[in-house]
């Protein structure tokens, strides 16, 4: 895979550990990794006693770490794309993930990992900016559709920064570890997530604006309406959106009529 999907290898030994302990991984218990690479962050894994199911895209770096670790019986490695592969070939199990995930795919692999029932946490490391717009709060910059997105489904840790000089190549920017933990339900049923994001969506399509303004106008709703609904949420009507909490953003959708 190497640089051209934002893979960067982990060479820093001291955040190896610290992410394997993150994981809080005890022996017997299922452990997946995306995008293993070189193996630096699998023998820690198995080192733990943990299983592993390893899945790495590239077919020169599964090959050799199969054959690396081909004494292991507790590793499995799977040569597929994450974002691609069924779901089945993970088991029926409960699982952990623990990752070093390439820059280009790091969003799309976390959302996939957050829709899939059958996990409990994930230790996994993304572009600084990336972490820090997932564990962003109210009021601040980074806080957007992916923070919200995230929430739905889990409590989400910024634990640790990783300098681009734990990686080779050497990227040009700093990682950051997040540890998730998998909310029992998300917090809102499948039903009403449309509707959600349809809302979340039109208020962010103008962050700078008033949240009433975009959102009258991208749902076809007087502003008198809009403000109205965001007053019953106990948000005054000159928030921006990056001013609005996920509280206000799930009641929202009722309170202006979209279903």
């Amino acid at each position: 895979m190497g640089a051209k999907l934002g893979q960067h290898f982990l060479i820093d030994e001291g955040v190896r550990d610290a992410i394997v302990a993150a994981a809080e991984l005890d022996a017997g218990e299922q452990a997946v990794e995306i995008g293993p690479g070189k193996g630096i962050l699998t023998r820690a894994i198995l080192e733990s006693g943990a299983k592993l199911i390893a899945v790495e895209m590239d077919g020169s770096l599964a090959l050799a770490l199969a054959r690396r670790f081909s004494c292991e019986p507790r590793l499995r490695v799977i040569h597929s794309n994450f974002l691609k592969l069924d779901s089945s070939e993970l088991g029926a199990q409960s699982v952990k993930f623990v990752a070093n995930l390439p820059y280009a795919v790091g969003t799309p692999i976390l959302q996939r990992i957050l829709s899939r029932h059958l996990w409990t946490s994930a230790v996994l490391m993304f572009q600084k900016e990336v972490a820090e717009r997932i564990t962003a709060q109210p009021g601040g910059p980074d806080y957007g559709l992916l923070t919200l997105s995230t929430l739905l489904y889990a409590e989400a840790e910024l634990l640790m920064e990783a300098p681009k000089t734990c990686f080779s190549p050497r990227p040009r920017v700093d990682s950051a570890v997040l540890r998730l933990r998998r909310r029992q339900a998300p917090l809102i049923v499948p039903y009403k997530m449309d509707s959600f994001f349809r809302v979340a969506k039109a208020a962010f399509s103008q962050r700078r604006k008033m949240a009433v303004t975009p959102l009258a106008s991208a749902l076809n709703i007087p502003k008198e309406r809009v403000a109205e609904a965001l007053r019953r949420c106990a948000i005054s009507p000159s928030a921006r959106a990056q001013e609005i909490p996920l509280e206000a953003y799930l009641k929202l959708p009722s309170e202006l009529g979209i279903q």
